[in-house]
């Protein structure tokens, strides 16, 4: 990797709720995993093939993993986040961890059926809809059978998107295949439009599902959940968040 001053190497103060801003303006890493997380790592020392973790941050879920024995491809798309990530990590745990920089799924590419496990947390809803659906055929290729793939995304069920809720709804009874598209993420969530890109895509566990059973794959959970450690505004009636554990059979 190239090499970065010592001030970009600084992971950022977390925010009172506990979340940390990236530091290339796409959003926040939460301050622990969360229940489809928690799946990923203690299925990761098990899984048939390594573990790739897919927008890893500073390594929520990249650093318990390698503490549970994976070995573990850490993806993000700034190489930055990488570095803090890798200085994160205990040295007796190194020789088990890969660093990919890449954009996902355009940027990045792995042998067909090299892998065991995939994260794909909170990355999801910055992808438009062909994007999303190239990713879960990627993944597909990437896993071999009986590999996992485990997918976090924001729903259209949060505060700062209660002026979007109508067109989400209204989308959804015109049979949009893409209904929680966001044009201008910045119009909904303006307080936090210096950490958010333009476009912003809330899921749902219908829009998910109908994506991954296309791509071939055998889902095992697919269900919305509740985020407690978000702030006040975000949160809205415990479902803020969607999550997908998906096999390829």
């Amino acid at each position: 990797m190239k090499d970065t001053s010592e001030d970009s190497l600084l992971m950022p103060e977390a925010e009172e709720s506990g979340l940390i801003k990236t530091l290339n303006s796409m959003g926040t890493m939460t301050p622990s995993p969360d229940a489809f997380s928690r799946a990923f790592i203690e299925f990761a020392p098990k899984a048939p093939g390594r573990s790739l973790d897919i927008g890893a941050a500073y390594g929520v879920a990249t650093l318990p993993a390698l503490r549970s024995g994976a070995s573990v491809i850490a993806n993000d798309i700034d190489e930055r986040h990488l570095k803090i990530l890798f200085n994160r990590v205990p040295v007796e745990h190194r020789a088990r961890l890969e660093l990919a920089v890449g954009e996902f799924p355009d940027g990045v590419n792995f042998p067909a059926g090299s892998l065991g496990a995939v994260l794909i947390c909170r990355v999801m809803h910055f992808l438009d809809g062909p994007q999303i659906e190239r990713a879960a055929a990627k993944v597909m290729n990437w896993l071999t059978p009986g590999g996992k793939v485990f997918v976090v995304g924001e729903t259209p069920f949060i505060g700062t998107a209660k002026a979007f809720f109508p067109t989400y709804e209204a989308r959804l009874k015109a049979g949009h295949p893409w209904p929680g598209v966001v044009e201008n993420a910045a119009a909904h969530d303006p307080k936090r439009a210096d950490s958010l890109p333009k476009l912003f895509h809330l899921l749902d566990e219908r829009t998910l599902g109908r994506v991954f059973n296309a791509a071939g794959f055998g889902i095992e959970r697919l269900e919305l959940f509740a985020r407690p450690e978000y702030p006040a505004d975000i949160r809205l009636d415990g479902r803020e968040s969607v999550g997908l554990i998906a096999v390829k059979v």
